[in-house]
């Protein structure tokens, strides 16, 4: 007496374990997340009252050697918000591809090594 078992479909096991990330998704996401971080820090500053003769927020300022326009000045934080976009947008992207190329190959090499 035999029983007739199903065998798991191989192809939705790979689809579940090996699944894309959407680039345009992840690099917006990454962006917003940034972008409102970098305006966040920002602002934080700004709240904060420093001593007459103080700079305020000497750290996060340095940024403006590597973002032009930006400091922590009101308008600055806005410009924070653009570059912050920029920066999380394009780290979303790199990542993004990055997981689906790499997922790509191994699932490739899988497929090679189970017909070896």
């Amino acid at each position: 007496m035999t029983t007739n078992q199903s065998k798991p479909d191989i192809d939705a096991f790979f689809a579940a374990t090996f699944a894309r990330l959407d680039v345009l998704a992840l690099s917006v996401a990454l962006g917003v997340v940034v972008a409102v971080g970098l305006f966040l820090l920002t602002v934080a500053l700004l709240l904060h009252d420093a001593p007459p003769g103080m700079p305020v927020g000497p750290r996060l300022a340095t940024l403006g050697e590597y973002l032009p326009g930006y400091s922590v000045t009101w308008p600055g934080s806005f410009i924070a918000l653009g570059y912050g976009w920029l920066i999380g947008a394009f780290l979303g992207f790199l990542l993004a591809v990055l997981w689906n190329v790499s997922h790509h190959v191994y699932s490739i090499v899988l497929a090679v090594r189970a017909n070896w």
